[in-house]
């Protein structure tokens, strides 16, 4: 636990910002977090429902965008695989090809966290290639979108989330599930679109994506571990990349009193008075040995006590008095979940009947799955931490970047359990020196990496850093895809990556 910090007044008001204020993918309350006009078609033993939109398609009321298309003039498609072991589990799903270069540029799927939140939001709002008008009427290119040079899915999972649907029998409450599902769309995704089976694969997200991502990778690792039946298609996964994530709740969940240094040192903002930080450290002792606790099967109970103490003992009096926003401490909380109105916006103008109708969908769009979110409850205290070693073990490169003023899911706690994290590269990451970040000729913050496994801090930027820091997270991508440095400037990293690896 941090030792006591150096208590002074603080001197500066809060930070101004003209950024959007990130659109977090979970509540407060607990923790970090279609049919119709659409063709079915058998293929490889399950079902695929597809609405495909090309550059030159008009879409219903004269163009989503006011333009031919719906978001970006590449090739994209929206639709659903049916998961093969479910009874009726219908997995919806956003893909835009690459506006570089398509048949060569990378493969990514893009996981939104929660539990229970919508990667159709993300594509939306993050890091896709358009953004909602103000006024509903379309949407407005997005220049720092990751197509930019892969094609990228954005997957809305577990069941039922988004435009997902699936039987009552279907529903997902833990990682396993997670791995399982992601692992039967991707078979069925592929088998779809033969031309990128051999294109390098790269799974990202962001918050609670810090589960998801590991177990849908830790899955494919195993699976192809032996031989794959006739008809199996081996997935080339080359790495994984995880935003603000929660991965390692046992380190990260009692890291966040070392915030309190962090934020007075970085932003001149003091949180909590000494007497309020002394009864934090005991609150966050109690902590650790609930989260432990957790880690045991059948205590689920110890799991949701963790996540309270977490949520009412510890983050709570850091962002009271003033209401300051836990997803970017540099701001004051919007709304009483401290979200502005960008989730209603996206579920009003994914509502519309003409936007429904160009996605194939008829399913009323909810941004976040409360019961989703509920099912999840307890898994939010399990670690999956201990499946990225076998990742790495793998060959799979792994990327950490965390935005250094959020609270939910903090840099201080991610950066603790890449150092403890135990696989045969563990004492180089370590002894790897931290350099600076370079991003247009400025420090955009810090890197420590050695050989696959790195952590990027990333400054002035919130729980979304593909939002608050569009430039800086589209670098990164840009530098990781090709197996670049990341530290470097992006005109050097080119200069030394000249390909793209596949």
């Amino acid at each position: 636990m941090s030792s006591s910090p150096e208590w002074s007044k603080e001197k500066t008001p809060l930070v101004q910002t003209t950024t959007t204020a990130v659109k977090p993918p979970h509540r407060l309350a607990r923790f970090p977090i279609a049919v119709a006009a659409v063709i079915a078609l058998a293929l490889g033993g399950g079902f695929v429902y597809l609405t495909r939109r090309h550059a030159s398609r008009k879409l219903p009321t004269g163009g989503v965008t006011g333009g031919d298309s719906f978001c970006d003039t590449t090739n994209h498609e929206f639709g659903y695989i049916k998961l093969p072991h479910k009874v009726n589990d219908n997995y919806f799903y956003s893909f835009f090809e690459s506006r570089n270069k398509p048949d060569t540029d990378p493969l990514l799927l893009w996981l939104e966290g929660g539990p229970g939140s919508s990667s159709t939001w993300a594509m939306l709002n993050v890091n896709g290639p358009c953004k909602i008008a103000d006024d509903l009427s379309g949407t407005l290119p997005n220049p720092y979108s990751w197509t930019n040079n892969a094609s990228v899915i954005w997957l809305d999972q577990p069941t039922g989330v988004g435009f997902s649907y699936g039987d009552a029998k279907d529903a997902d409450s833990n990682e396993v599930d997670v791995g399982r599902n992601i692992y039967g769309f991707l078979q069925g995704w592929l088998k779809n679109h033969p031309k990128f089976q051999n294109h390098s694969f790269f799974i990202t997200g962001q918050s609670y994506g810090g589960h998801y991502v590991p177990a849908a990778a830790n899955y494919i690792v195993n699976q192809q571990k032996n031989p794959l039946p006739n008809g199996t298609i081996h997935i080339n996964l080359v790495g994984i990349a995880i935003g603000n994530g929660l991965t390692d709740s046992v380190i990260q969940l009692p890291k966040i009193i070392d915030m309190v240094d962090s934020v007075r040192e970085e932003y001149n903002i003091t949180l909590v008075n000494p007497d309020q930080f002394k009864q934090m450290q005991v609150d966050a002792n109690v902590l650790a040995g609930l989260v432990e606790k957790c880690q045991a099967p059948n205590e689920s109970q110890a799991c949701l006590d963790a996540e309270d103490v977490w949520s009412n003992k510890l983050l709570t009096p850091l962002i009271t008095n003033p209401d300051r926003n836990p997803y970017d401490i540099r701001k004051l909380c919007s709304g009483p979940t401290c979200l502005d109105d960008g989730m209603t916006k996206t579920e009003t103008f994914l509502n519309q009947d003409n936007i429904q109708k160009a996605l194939g969908v008829h399913k009323k769009y909810t941004w976040n799955n409360a019961t989703v979110a509920n099912a999840y409850g307890a898994d939010i205290g399990k670690s999956t931490a201990p499946l990225v070693p076998d990742i790495l073990e793998a060959g799979v490169r792994v990327l950490l970047f965390v935005g250094d003023a959020d609270l939910m899911c903090d840099w201080k706690g991610n950066d603790a359990w890449a150092k403890k994290l135990q696989w045969s590269g563990h004492d180089a990451y370590n002894n790897a020196s931290v350099v600076p970040l370079q991003v247009d000729g400025k420090q955009a913050g810090e890197v420590r990496s050695s050989g696959r496994f790195s952590f990027v801090r990333v400054f002035d930027s919130g729980h979304g850093v593909p939002e608050t820091q569009p430039i800086v997270a589209l670098t990164l991508l840009n530098r990781f895809v090709r197996n670049a440095s990341l530290a470097k400037d992006e005109q050097v990293a080119q200069e030394e990556n000249d390909e793209i690896i596949n």
